[in-house]
């Protein structure tokens, strides 16, 4: 049984400085046709070019498995006292622990165990990271793509739909499937654990009026997506579920047909660069004005900068008890979905509104605007004309309206 993975040597009987991790081997092999004692064989590395021998019976101390579904895990031995720290696809990393499981409790049968494993050999190749899709006819429509991608690029290939095999890479960070022709993307992408980056944009996610984003929803993508990359596809709204991806410092919704932003945009506390250039926005909302930016570019926004007054007034209702319920669902940002509570509740909290203090208004909610410069809440601001702009503010009591009135 072996593994290519990227491995971390530490020994902790020195003080020196931890090694970077090296692309190499992890056998467990028995010692000879005649000798079934069991070893774990870290095979040939730059360093260390004889590779390096552990005996497994009663010589490991702990298997650390906390993060073992990310693919990574530690092994740790009592002589030497090595750490070797494993990282890999997690499928296959389950699969050795469970091989040094059995080992470690006698119930594995040497006899599947080549002998050969023992002796020190060249690394295999390492084994493809980053995918490139050029050309149609270099597409792997039977082979798949390697498990070990962690970046694919398919772009420019006029595909119209998207490919589910792209959802068994679990170590996948990085997927681009900018200038395509793909009218959706399916719910379960939101489950991929280390996707980091999305770039869809020159698709065409807006036609047909049919916009699907289930794949906002709770996943792993609202805790790993730094970067969402939607312009150019026609897009007629942005739904209120992009407030779920909490972790995302980059947002680019250009050149679209946007006429208004959900106020859950400002429930993304990581936000730091927002481009919602080449749209029809007449306004920003105002949970927005909170943020500080690095970067917001709202250019070729032709009413964005015309101020439209209403009259101030305002009628706070006694909330219900569902409501109140709904506000502490998603000020706790507790999962939710159908399953979980009655159907008809789900889209009544998928379309909360967001005061400018940050908290969750369900139901009927009173809304003001006014103008303020931009330059308040970006350090650079990109714009067509005057950067003081309108924005749309809810308001949640009557603190909130005396603060938008009378700001400090």
């Amino acid at each position: 049984m072996k593994i290519n993975c990227n491995i971390e040597v530490v020994n902790r009987a020195l003080p020196a400085p931890r090694k970077k991790a090296q692309r190499s081997c992890l056998a467990i092999a028995r010692q000879s046709v005649k000798n079934n004692e069991l070893h774990l064989l870290l095979q040939q590395t730059t360093q260390n070019k004889l590779g390096t021998k552990y005996k497994i019976d009663q010589n490991i101390e702990k298997v650390f498995t906390k993060f073992v579904n990310n693919g990574k895990a530690t092994i740790r031995f009592k002589e030497p006292p090595h750490d070797l720290n494993i990282q890999c696809d997690s499928i296959l990393l389950k699969s050795f622990l469970r091989t040094l499981e059995l080992g470690l409790c006698k119930k594995l049968d040497p006899s599947v165990l080549g002998v050969s494993n023992m002796n020190p050999k060249n690394i295999v190749q390492a084994p493809k990271t980053k995918v490139t899709i050029k050309t149609k006819a270099d597409y792997p429509v039977l082979q798949g793509f390697p498990r070990t991608t962690e970046e694919l690029n398919i772009v420019g290939l006029e595909r119209k739909s998207f490919d589910r095999q792209i959802l068994k890479l679990q170590s996948l960070r990085v997927l681009n499937l900018s200038d395509n022709k793909i009218t959706s993307l399916p719910k379960e992408l939101s489950a991929l654990p280390s996707l980091t980056e999305l770039i869809v944009s020159n698709n065409s996610l807006g036609s047909g009026g049919n916009n699907k984003f289930g794949w906002m929803g709770e996943g792993n993508l609202s805790k790993t997506l730094r970067l969402l990359n939607l312009s150019g596809n026609g897009l007629t709204y942005l739904p209120n579920q992009i407030g779920k991806l909490r972790k995302l410092v980059t947002l680019n919704v250009s050149c679209n047909a946007l006429t208004i932003l959900p106020t859950s945009i400002g429930t993304l506390s990581s936000l730091k660069y927002l481009d919602v250039s080449h749209n029809s926005i007449d306004s920003l909302p105002g949970s927005l004005m909170k943020f500080r930016l690095e970067s917001l570019n709202i250019a070729h926004n032709p009413e964005i900068s015309q101020t439209r007054l209403q009259p101030f007034a305002v009628n706070f209702d006694v909330s219900s008890l569902t409501q109140l319920g709904a506000q502490k669902v998603l000020h706790y940002r507790l999962p939710y979905d159908a399953s979980t509570i009655p159907f008809t509740l789900v889209p009544f909290l998928d379309n909360a509104a967001y005061c400018i203090c940050g908290k969750a208004v369900v139901g009927r909610y009173n809304c003001l605007e006014t103008s303020r410069n931009v330059s308040r809440i970006a350090k650079e601001v990109t714009a067509s004309a005057d950067t003081s702009v309108s924005f749309r503010c809810v308001v949640c009591s009557h603190e909130c309206v005396k603060g938008l009135l009378f700001p400090r």
